[in-house]
């Protein structure tokens, strides 16, 4: 996250985990604090309308929604 703020790209996380938001809050541009649901993360695209998706250290479940 922070090469890309560096280039001023800007940087959203969602985070399903309330024990590391204080973690992410400074992190990234804008934190969401979603369940990491298809149809949630879809949401979230569809409102911020990114350039890409970035899949990083999310464990299993967000590898999962990588393909879909």
């Amino acid at each position: 996250m922070t090469a890309l703020r560096e280039e001023g790209i800007e940087t959203h996380i969602l985070n399903n985990n309330p024990e590391t938001v204080s973690t992410d809050y400074d992190t990234s541009d804008k934190l969401f604090f979603e369940p990491l649901t298809l149809e949630d993360v879809m949401n979230v695209i569809d409102r911020e309308h990114p350039y890409g998706v970035m899949v990083q250290f999310g464990g299993q479940t967000s590898v999962n929604l990588a393909y879909p």
